[in-house]
């Protein structure tokens, strides 16, 4: 159980620094605390339970379908444990499950990402240019299944406020609220201003040492797991806020958008030639592109919380505003 240590120690920084982060939104104590309860939660049901099930046999080895040591029954588990995660997560900060609920599995998720090694550890044993795009072309639909970990969560969360919500005692329904005619454009809008913003932005947020490249302009060098964490959530969360405030559409098409580019960047790097130069040029620690150093278990959860917490503030901004203190 010395696995236990290290995910503990992680997990009580993380809940110290969100709770005076929270602060600084003057946000009210308990609902910190609901917040953070939920997003423990998440790390309790699938770090601490699934870890297990994903731990690689190097201790500095990075967490990846790819490796072969994550089973089909494992994967199967760790999406029962999403949806756990959300369950519980809803239960524990009622009456606003419906709001805090869905944080509980990319938190979870997002828990195991920063005990994983990173994509250097994979490109250490798949140097070569056939190796890479392997390794590449797994990685890119990889991130689905992270993905799905996460929305099993939002189901489990969904369900869990359905049937615990209460009903009008009231015979009369209450009133439809019409949406907005262009809310569906609106959200294609918001999906494709995502991919933009975090294709124009990660690299600036997610960054390590450049150096300058004749035929790329430059390269950029392997980024830190904290580093990666903090660059995915601002540029999503970036994109989350605007997509809220500017369109007020919901954080799914912008965790759509997100998600979109980093498959599609995966997809045009596999078999180019910008791959054959990095192989022959450049060790394996640099890359054309900062998020090409993104591992999917690291990638989806950060996008999820920043979309969502984008998405929040856009929310408590616009009733501050109407409503000032």
């Amino acid at each position: 159980m010395e696995w236990l240590y290290p995910i503990a120690l992680r997990v009580i920084a993380a809940v110290v620094l969100i709770y005076f982060g929270l602060g600084l939104f003057n946000v009210d104590w308990l609902l910190r605390v609901r917040i953070l309860a939920t997003m423990s939660v998440g790390a309790l049901i699938i770090a601490a339970i699934g870890y297990p099930l994903v731990r690689p046999d190097d201790p500095l080895g990075a967490i990846s379908l790819f490796t072969g040591e994550i089973s089909i029954a494992g994967a199967a588990i760790l999406l029962g444990l999403g949806f756990a995660a959300g369950v519980v997560g809803t239960l524990v900060c009622h009456p606003l499950g419906r709001a805090l609920g869905p944080f509980a599995a990319p938190a979870g998720v997002a828990t195991l990402a920063i005990t994983s090694g990173g994509l250097r550890q994979l490109l250490l044993t798949n140097p070569t240019f056939d190796q890479r795009n392997a390794l590449y072309g797994l990685l890119r639909w990889e991130l689905l299944f992270w993905l799905g970990i996460c929305a099993a969560g939002y189901l489990g969360s969904y369900l869990t406020a359905k049937l615990i919500g209460k009903k009008p005692t009231d015979s009369k329904q209450p009133p439809k609220i019409e949406k907005n005619p262009n809310y569906w454009t609106n959200c294609g809008i918001a999906a494709v201003a995502a991919a933009a913003i975090v294709y124009f932005t990660i690299g600036i947020f997610a960054q390590d040492i450049r150096q300058l490249d004749e035929n790329l302009g430059f390269v950029v060098g392997h980024p830190g797991n904290r580093q990666i964490a903090f660059g995915v959530f601002v540029a999503v969360g970036i994109a989350g806020f605007a997509a809220k405030h500017l369109l007020d559409t919901h954080f799914i098409p912008v965790v759509i958008g997100a998600a979109a580019i980093y498959i599609g960047l995966f997809s045009r790097f596999v078999g180019s030639d910008t791959l054959a130069h990095m192989v022959n040029i450049w060790p394996i620690d640099f890359f054309p592109n900062s998020i090409y150093a993104i591992l999917p278990v690291q990638f989806a959860p950060f996008a999820i919380l920043g979309a969502m917490t984008g998405y929040w503030i856009s929310i408590y901004l616009k009733q501050h505003a109407e409503h000032p203190e």
